[in-house]
C-alpha cells in the first residue's frame, strides 16, 4: 500500500503516458479525456485535503490556463494541450502547474530544434527570426508577422508530459516550488 503522495505522483504519470499516447497517435488530446483526468484530480485533492486541496487545485488549473492559454491563443499549441496542462494542476497545484508549463516549454523548444536541424530547416528559421527580430527593432522597417509551418508542427503533449514526470520525480527546476501535498 502507498500514500497519498504516491498515488498522486503516480496518477500524474499514468495520465501523462496515456495523454502522451493521444498525442502521438491522433495528434489531439481529446476533452473527455482532460475532462476526467481534472475533475479525479479535484476529487482527490478534495478527498486528501479538504476544501484547501480542492482550492489548490482549482489555482493549478487556473494558473495553467494562464501560463498555457496565450500559446493556444497565438495558434503556437492546441487547445487539448492546455487543458492536459490544467488537468495536470488539478492533480498537482499551482506551484506544480508553474514547473511543468515552465519546463515543457524547454523540452518542447530542445524538440523543435531537433526537428528543424532533421529536416534540414534550421538556418532558414534562424534567419527568418534574425529578419522578425530587426523589424520589431527598427522602426523604419515594417514588422514582419510571424508565421507557423504546420508542416514542422509536433505534438506538443509530448513535452508536457515528460515534463510533468521528469517534475514528480526529479525536481529538475528548483525555484522553491513544490507540491501542494508536501
Amino acid at each position: 500500500m502507498f500514500g497519498e503522495t504516491e498515488f498522486i505522483q503516480r496518477s500524474i504519470a499514468v495520465i501523462s503516458i496515456l495523454a502522451a499516447l493521444q498525442d502521438l497517435r491522433w495528434r489531439k488530446i481529446y476533452n473527455l479525456f482532460n475532462l476526467g483526468a481534472a475533475l479525479l484530480g479535484l476529487g482527490v485533492s478534495f478527498y486528501f485535503n479538504g476544501i484547501s486541496g480542492l482550492f489548490s487545485s482549482s489555482l493549478g488549473l487556473l494558473a495553467a490556463l494562464g501560463l498555457m492559454g496565450w500559446m493556444f491563443a497565438l495558434g503556437f499549441i492546441g487547445g487539448g494541450d492546455v487543458k492536459f496542462l490544467m488537468a495536470l494542476g488539478c492533480w498537482g497545484g499551482w506551484k506544480y502547474s508553474v514547473e511543468v508549463a515552465i519546463l515543457s516549454i524547454l523540452v518542447g523548444g530542445v524538440f523543435s530544434v531537433l526537428i528543424l536541424i532533421s529536416k534540414k530547416r534550421f538556418i532558414p528559421f534562424l534567419r527568418n527570426l534574425y529578419s522578425f527580430l530587426l523589424s520589431i527593432f527598427i522602426r523604419e522597417l515594417e514588422i514582419l508577422p510571424l508565421s507557423v509551418d504546420h508542416s514542422l508542427t509536433m505534438p506538443f503533449g509530448v513535452p508536457i508530459a515528460i515534463s510533468a514526470i521528469w517534475v514528480i520525480f526529479y525536481h529538475p527546476i528548483k525555484f522553491g516550488l513544490g507540491f501542494h501535498w508536501l
